[in-house]
């Protein structure tokens, strides 16, 4: 009898028998389907014909991983389920500092470009997850006040952009230091170090500070050095800087075998024992003087200096200059509602009490005018003054 066939769906397995029982190993025999006119090469286009769906990844899914491989070439990422993701090939070029900074076993978030690629990897983009890490990252740094590097871009009105691993920023011309403030137009490209001044995700807002980071390390240095001065002493100082609140001069320092240069600042009431109205008129940048220190602050780095504790002292010797009752010719120099400051001398100011002023006489700054001393109190630096008077009006006491 011929060997029995049996037809199970579109197989036919022969069955031989051997002896003792035995039998050999099925023979697999598969018929041919009809041939389509496309044969699905992708298990999304399988999917696709067969109708199925299957819970897995699908374009546009954020997800997350862990990082099995970083080179140069590739990143890859392990995504659960058996399933590799390899990182899309652009942003290896337009994001290289912020990805090769990954290292393996970093859990990063990332969303899903192509679920499978002709290899059976998940093609995945990392940008989101970088970008907000950063903008987290910033934050934090404002906080704590930790300087970060940025990349100098391209000069604006009113300061420059800046590149923090692809995201924009920018710096104020009036925040970077007087070195890069007066070449601005030559520093693309360059990178520094720049404080956090403002994070705004929302409205996609950073503002950097270079100069905070300058004046800082500059700080630092200048409290290392301090304490090899003492207040008191005369040292020879140049001027760097001329405000209208005083001047900042720079002077050599050696500690050690090291030669350190620190600045302080003069105050506009320390430059000189008159009364001085603009620093320009006394001093300028470049300028050589003897300064006195005045004031060390180890704890913030400040250091104070004077130029006219180094001059004589006028009111030292005001009484040998003025007598009480005497005629003396001044000049106002300020006129307040409590009365007429007039400067007799460089350094010495007396006071005209709106009660002794002539009534409806209007007195100006620069104008001459004489007057009666009528009290000199060198201890408190005072003198009081009248108007003189040919006549005493009504109610003159």
């Amino acid at each position: 009898m011929a060997d029995t066939k049996k037809v199970i769906s579109s197989e036919i397995i022969v069955h031989s028998k051997k002896e003792k029982g035995k039998f050999s190993s099925p023979i697999p025999q598969t018929l041919s389907p009809k041939p389509s006119a496309k044969q699905p090469q992708t298990m999304e286009e399988l999917l696709a014909v067969t109708g199925y769906s299957l819970k897995g990844i699908k374009k546009g899914d954020v997800v997350e991983g862990k990082i099995t491989r970083v080179t140069p070439k590739d990143i890859t990422i392990d995504i659960g389920g058996k399933t590799e993701g390899v990182v899309i090939d652009r942003e290896l070029e337009n994001y290289k500092d912020a990805l090769m900074a990954l290292k393996p076993g970093d859990t990063v978030a990332a969303q899903v470009i192509v679920a499978e690629n002709d290899r059976g990897q998940a093609v995945l983009s990392l940008r989101r997850s970088i970008f907000e890490k950063r903008w987290t990252d910033l934050a934090e740094k404002q906080k704590s006040g930790q300087p970060v590097e940025v990349v100098l871009k391209e000069p604006v009105r009113g300061g420059i952009l800046v590149d923090y691993g692809g995201l924009r920023g920018y710096i104020p011309q009036s925040q970077l230091d007087a070195g890069l403030s007066k070449q601005i137009d030559k520093i693309t490209g360059r990178r520094v170090l720049a404080k956090v001044v403002e994070v705004d995700h929302e409205s996609n807002r950073l503002v950097f500070s270079q100069r905070a980071v300058a004046e800082g390390e500059a700080l630092a240095k200048q409290k290392e050095v301090l304490d090899a001065l003492t207040v008191g002493e005369s040292v020879q100082a140049v001027i760097t800087g001329v405000v209208p609140f005083g001047a900042f001069a720079k002077l050599k320092v050696t500690k050690g075998d090291v030669e350190h240069e620190i600045e302080g600042l003069i105050h506009i009431s320390e430059i000189a024992w008159e009364k001085v109205d603009d620093p320009n008129q006394y001093l300028k940048v470049g300028d050589s003087v003897k300064v006195k220190i005045i004031g060390l602050d180890a704890a913030t780095g400040k250091l104070t200096l004077s130029l006219k504790q180094l001059l004589p002292d006028p009111w030292e010797h005001v009484l040998d200059m003025f007598e009480k009752d005497s005629v003396v010719t001044g000049t106002v120099s300020r006129v307040s509602p409590y009365g007429i400051f007039v400067t007799l001398s460089p350094g010495i100011e007396g006071l005209i009490h709106v009660s002794k002023v002539t009534p409806g006489e209007e007195q100006k700054v620069g104008n001459e005018i004489q007057c009666t001393v009528e009290d000199i109190q060198p201890d408190k630096r005072k003198i009081s003054l009248s108007m003189t008077l040919t006549e005493k009006p009504i109610g003159y006491r």
